[in-house]
């Protein structure tokens, strides 16, 4: 794709509104970005070949994912400074934060004058507790300059020219302003404290969040900031009106329900060949009202529906949902929380009988699930 210098140099270079950076970089300049992490030249890079095992215990999981959110960072700098090389502009280049602190990266130019700054997190669809932290502390964040980066990704089993076994694709990359975002994580986290605080608060020191439990003050443990938890639908104490929140809002709740609802269809992908023996694998909808709502996914016999979704029926409507699955071939269910526990059930019509439960995904078809 060909980029109009002028602009590239003015975004890059933070001399736009964060608004109209905010779109730029969502719209123009991050699709640029996923097109280019998912070629073969880059996928090659981080493919498991033949003979290679990833561990399945989950400390060694997490390193492997943490690898991978780390050369995806790599790339993503090594992209972007193509991209300006490309469009012909020589005084600028995508450099890495090496003090190990927030940003990872920023723009520079030549001469050593900074632009933009970018903090990337990459998530696994498909992990039980999509754990990257977006912690930094307020006056750290540049309100102008400073953006936060996320790639949804996920192992995918294509193997074309060059034979891998699996390798990482990015589904989707979403960007959010760093500011709104932490004003947003800390206007939660403060007006939702834990019930035990005694006589303390909940608050911050100069350097970080600190938790307090019956009046006694510790460092937070490390939930503060946790992506998928920084912001709720409809939390009661709304923060003041300001366009560039309540887009932050509005886009961080499309990215959590995108996140989960992209992590459960890959997670169904991968298990129900599994239970069933079957590639063949297809959505589940329910019309109502002339109105399509998708519920989850079948092959075979056995459901998957996230209850995220069921959830929002009323009693009667989930009975006509479940005699509309069960007549469709299905008696066995899987329902799944956000975090992909799930609880199975033998389904007799529009009665679910309940099984078992399966705490992680992992423990739902023993031996035979690849983390």
């Amino acid at each position: 794709m060909k980029f109009d210098a002028l602009s590239l140099q003015k975004f890059l270079m933070g001399e736009c509104e964060p608004l109209e950076t905010l779109g730029w970089l969502s719209d123009i300049f991050l699709p640029e970005i996923v097109s280019r992490l998912n070629t073969n030249d880059v996928r090659q890079r981080l493919g498991i070949y033949a003979g290679e095992k990833i561990p399945k215990n989950e400390r060694n999981l997490t390193d492997v994912r943490n690898r991978v959110s780390l050369i995806l960072e790599y790339e993503l700098a090594r992209i972007a400074t193509r991209i300006l090389e490309d469009n012909g502009i020589q005084n600028l280049f995508w450099c890495y934060v090496v003090a190990n602190r927030f940003p990872d990266l920023e723009v520079r130019k030549i001469s050593g004058e900074r632009g933009l700054r970018v903090e990337v997190k990459c998530l696994q669809s498909i992990a039980e507790e999509k754990s990257a932290n977006f912690d930094t502390l307020k006056k750290d964040i540049h309100p102008k300059t400073d953006f936060v980066v996320v790639f949804l990704w996920d192992w995918k089993y294509d193997s074309q020219d060059i034979k891998w076994d699996r390798s990482p694709f990015v589904h989707k990359a979403f960007v959010f302003h760093a500011s709104s975002l932490a004003y947003l994580r800390d206007w939660y986290w403060l007006n939702k404290p834990p019930q035990d605080l005694g006589d303390g608060l909940q608050g911050f020191d100069l350097r970080y969040a600190v938790n307090c439990k019956n009046g006694i003050y510790n460092q937070e443990e490390g939930n503060y900031g946790k992506l998928l938890r920084i912001w709720k639908k409809d939390f009661e104490y709304q923060p003041p009106e300001s366009t560039l929140i309540y887009r932050t809002i509005t886009e961080y709740l499309s990215f959590k329900n995108i996140v989960i609802t992209e992590g459960f269809k890959n997670l169904a992908y991968l298990l129900l060949p599994k239970i069933t023996g079957s590639n063949e694998i297809y959505p589940i909808h329910y019309n109502d009202n002339n109105a399509q709502y998708f519920i989850g996914w079948q092959s075979k016999n056995v459901c998957f529906i996230l209850n995220s979704f069921f959830s929002m029926f009323s009693k009667e409507r989930k009975n006509d949902i479940l005699l509309h699955i069960f007549t469709n071939g299905a008696n066995k269910i899987y329902t799944f929380n956000d975090k992909y526990d799930s609880t199975e059930y033998d389904l007799d019509g529009s009665q679910m009988i309940k099984i078992k439960q399966h705490k992680k995904p992992k423990y739902l078809i023993q031996g035979l699930v690849e983390n």
